[in-house]
């Protein structure tokens, strides 16, 4: 029995399925055939494993005129799963917004009231909701300061548009500080966070532990840091993440997730959603128990962590 892991008021499986892969420019949820074929068929089997949480948001498009696609896409793939709506109502889709897409393909922020309205409410028509679940501020818009535009994320709340409010790429201060404006999960405040970490990228250890003291669920972004890249560290037929993943017969990884799953409660990992085969063998990680030796050993084994990104900046001022 896999144990479930808290986000907010949910109750979720550990491991959720990040959409957005699917509906860059030529990928499957692009083409009719493949759309269904292999798209929705690998939603459909992760929810069939037992996935509740689905993670999209408003700029995961193949093009800037065609914003909210991986919306509709999500919103395609629960209305065609064949179960009862009471097993659909047990699944969290979580969306975000707060990034501009231009003609030109110019990419932007911002942060200001009418911009984050006019978001959320597009988002709950796109995924055919009254309420959206979980809505998160995907950036931070330097042009407006801090404690303003997390003002303006809980009136997307007092509002009604959203049941609950996350955020993402905010630094350790910022999630402080946003937990001080909108309050903990407790609270019914902010209740998860989507930052960059994976074996390869462990910048946001001091997000990490904010999580932890207040019980924000932490939702990588990138687990695996690039699936190829985990296979790359895995190459090496002598390596701590090769040996372990032999004797446990399951693929680096997945191990590398179940690396995520034992490093912190807290966390869920959102590894991207392709094709039916890669999120089963991602799913396996929720099954993989790894000794506090094993975290250790993988922990010390993996290489320097990857410079900090530039995801952070620029970074909005905090009111004097």
């Amino acid at each position: 029995m896999v144990s479930t892991r808290t986000l907010g008021p949910w109750q979720v499986y550990p491991i959720g399925l990040g959409c957005m892969n699917v509906s860059w420019s030529g990928r499957a949820a692009t083409d009719p055939e493949t759309r269904v074929s292999s798209a929705i068929a690998g939603i459909h089997a992760g929810l069939d494993a037992g996935v509740t949480l689905l993670d999209t948001a408003d700029i995961y498009a193949p093009s800037w005129d065609t914003v909210g696609h991986n919306e509709l896409f999500v919103a395609e793939a629960l209305a065609t799963w064949d179960v009862p709506q009471s097993a659909k109502d047990t699944i969290l889709v979580a969306t975000k917004g707060g990034i501009t897409r231009s003609e030109g393909e110019k990419w932007g922020r911002n942060g200001s009231l009418d911009h984050l309205l006019h978001a959320a409410e597009s988002s709950r028509e796109r995924l055919g909701v009254e309420q959206i679940a979980l809505w998160q501020h995907h950036r931070l818009d330097p042009s407006v300061d801090f404690e303003t535009q997390c003002e303006n994320v809980g009136v997307l709340k007092e509002r009604g548009i959203v049941r609950h409010v996350g955020l993402s790429n905010y630094s350790a201060a910022q999630l402080r500080r946003a937990i001080d404006i909108l309050g903990s999960p407790a609270e019914g405040g902010v209740v998860s966070i989507q930052n960059e970490f994976s074996p390869l990228y462990r910048q946001d250890l001091d997000v990490l532990g904010v999580c932890e003291e207040f019980g924000v669920a932490f939702l990588p972004w990138s687990p695996l840091g690039g699936a190829q890249k985990v296979g790359q560290l895995a190459a090496d037929a002598n390596s701590v993440l090769t040996r372990i993943a032999g004797e446990k017969s399951q693929s680096p990884q997945a191990v590398a997730l179940a690396w995520l799953l034992a490093y912190s409660p807290v966390i869920i990992p959102i590894p991207g959603a392709t094709r039916a085969p890669s999120i089963n063998d991602s799913l396996q990680a929720a099954t993989i128990l790894l000794s506090g030796d094993e975290v250790e050993e993988l922990t010390a084994s993996w290489p320097p962590s990857l410079e900090r990104s530039g995801e952070l900046d620029p970074t909005p001022p905090f009111r004097d």
